[in-house]
């Protein structure tokens, strides 16, 4: 059975890795609200971007000249990058020193992932202790996460509509900011058609972290996302 669904978790795994590996927009803008969340005046302090995807960071870092590392599965995400140090690997399966990050910021990702706790267990790891963890994950109870249910609970002709839905209520939230049609179309497969994801209650991610030797400090939103500020505890 265990072997079963290790099998099954890896297939899962390939899966996500190939379907962001080919979802890459075409044009990139760093959200004025994440951002803010980088601290202006942490010079010296080493930084994680992980799971970066074309990063809401890297402009902000670049700006402070702060010392990051950017890391993601998608090969073809770390070949964009063009600051820092870019790595690409699994979040699963760090290759980094424990304790060597003095920030990560981890935005989108982790309820893609079909060994979530695993993947947590190692973004704390290499957390130094007293660093902090900015861990962006989608809420529960959500228009989003309506969407995603409908779509997965519909036959053919209903995810025509939800699809067509989603794609409407992103355009009307996004044309202001000059969202293209490309761009609004993958942000529509992004939304129904990623293989694995999880809306899940920031309760349920704190009874990971609370293993991990870490705590959630403080909970924000953005946008469908939920913020969790993380620290991680002396040893």
């Amino acid at each position: 059975m265990k072997q079963t669904t290790k099998q099954g978790q890896a297939c899962a795994q390939e899966a996500v890795t190939q379907f962001y590996d080919r979802l890459i927009f075409p044009s990139k803008s760093s959200h004025p609200e994440y951002e803010a969340l980088v601290p202006n005046d942490l010079q010296g302090k080493k930084f994680g971007d992980f799971g970066c995807g074309q990063s809401l960071f890297i402009d902000v870092f670049r700006r402070y000249d702060y010392d990051a590392i950017f890391l993601d599965v998608s090969q073809n995400v770390i070949d964009g990058i063009n600051y820092g140090q870019a790595i690409c690997a699994s979040l699963t399966d760090i290759p980094l020193d424990d304790n060597c990050l003095d920030h990560i910021f981890c935005i989108g990702v982790v309820h893609h992932i079909p060994e979530m706790e695993k993947a947590i267990e190692e973004i704390i790891r290499v957390l130094k202790p007293d660093g902090v963890l900015t861990l962006g994950v989608y809420a529960p109870k959500t228009t989003q996460a309506l969407l995603r249910k409908w779509y997965d609970r519909s036959p053919t002709i209903g995810k025509r509509v939800v699809t067509k839905l989603s794609r409407v209520l992103i355009w009307c939230k996004n044309r202001k900011n000059g969202l293209s049609k490309e761009d609004c179309d993958k942000r529509v497969d992004d939304l129904l058609n990623t293989p694995l994801v999880r809306y899940i209650p920031t309760d349920a991610y704190g009874r990971i972290i609370g293993r991990c030797n870490a705590e959630i400090r403080h909970v924000g939103r953005i946008s469908q996302m939920n913020v969790l500020t993380v620290t991680k505890q002396q040893s």
